[in-house]
């Protein structure tokens, strides 16, 4: 006899009905684990948290929260603080769940196990934004890798402590966001090529992300669900595209493109 979503949340003590759960402080709320969104494609689902070191003022529920954000770090040209990030019920959805995260990470735990299973995920990716906020935030999602052979998860960190929590699990891979002798793994035309040699002479598994690249090299938009090199490769190099820095204006742009197109692993 099959199990349904109600049933499968109470199994893990959360309370489930008309597609919300019902969470500590804020009550009947969306289920913490998104499906997709426009750069990563549907089937993909991500847990994410406020971006940043900075610290956003909510109001949820007629009750009103400073919370900062979890990254250890503020880096310029984060894709975190842009676009539809900024919009209010973003921020809000995202306060919530780091909220629930320093607060609560037992509920959360329990709860994204009962999503996995309700709705049957294969792609987890661990934080769209935002990074760990300690090492149980971290020991948690390893549990969780551990106890789901079938899921694959990826995720990429600044915290250099939370890296070895992974160690040893096979269907999950920490990307890592800085390059010993250069910097974080984001940057312009010139940056990523540079990065990408270094690392290939280097010996060492990486890819170029296709997204921001796919338009100008006349390829199929290549989502996470099709592409998956996040949940192998060591490094995963990303072009950075934003208001002050427009890729496709690059002089060096087709000959990254190029590069994207003709990169060792596809």
């Amino acid at each position: 006899m099959k199990t349904n979503k109600k049933e499968i949340y109470a199994n893990h003590g959360i309370e489930y009905k008309a597609g919300k759960i019902n969470a500590p402080i804020f009550g009947w709320i969306r289920p913490l684990l998104v499906d997709g969104n426009k750069k990563i494609g549907k089937g993909a689902y991500h847990y994410s948290t406020l971006p940043t070191t900075q610290v956003f003022h909510v109001v949820i529920n007629e009750m009103s929260f400073d919370v900062k954000g979890t990254c250890p770090c503020s880096c310029v040209g984060c894709y975190a603080t842009k676009g539809n990030y900024n919009f209010p019920s973003v921020i809000k959805s995202l306060a919530i769940k780091t909220i629930l995260t320093r607060e609560f990470l037992d509920f959360v735990e329990r709860a994204i196990r009962a999503q996995i299973e309700a709705d049957k995920i294969e792609l987890l990716r661990i934080h769209a934004s935002g990074d760990f906020i300690n090492l149980d935030h971290a020991l948690m999602f390893a549990r969780i890798a551990k106890d789901y052979p079938n899921v694959k998860f990826w995720t990429y960190t600044k915290r250099k402590e939370c890296e070895v929590c992974f160690d040893g699990i096979e269907n999950a891979n920490i990307v890592k966001s800085t390059i010993n002798g250069y910097g974080f793994n984001f940057g312009h035309c010139d940056y990523i090529m540079s990065v990408y040699k270094y690392l290939i002479s280097k010996g060492k598994k990486v890819h170029i992300c296709f997204c921001g690249v796919e338009q100008a090299a006349g390829v199929e938009i290549k989502h996470c669900t099709n592409c998956k090199c996040c949940s192998e490769c060591e490094y995963v190099l990303f072009l950075e595209h934003s208001t002050e820095y427009k890729a496709e204006t690059d002089p060096l742009f087709m000959e990254l493109v190029k590069l994207v197109m003709n990169q060792r692993y596809q």
